[in-house]
């Protein structure tokens, strides 16, 4: 599957966008899959302690996810936020 990786808010100072063919079967393998091809993004996640960071595949939470479709997908990923 051939996927795009898009950073937000500020992780978009930090890392740039990315793209790349992969063979990853379930949203955690894909995760572990950017995790790896993105130099300082875990010690990154480890800025934001227990929050971690957020990733939407084509939009939908992965932690709700059970599988990857499609053959074209979009990784968006974000901070935590906080608001009031």
């Amino acid at each position: 599957m051939k996927v795009k990786v898009k950073f937000f808010a500020e992780l978009r100072e930090a890392f740039k966008p990315l793209e790349f063919e992969c063979n990853c079967k379930t949203p955690s393998e894909l995760v572990e899959e950017i995790y790896r091809r993105v130099p300082g993004l875990k010690e990154k996640e480890a800025e934001y302690k227990d929050l971690g960071l957020i990733f939407l595949i084509n939009g939908r939470d992965v932690r709700h996810l059970k599988k990857i479709e499609g053959d074209e997908i979009t990784v968006s990923v974000f901070p935590p936020s906080a608001g009031g």
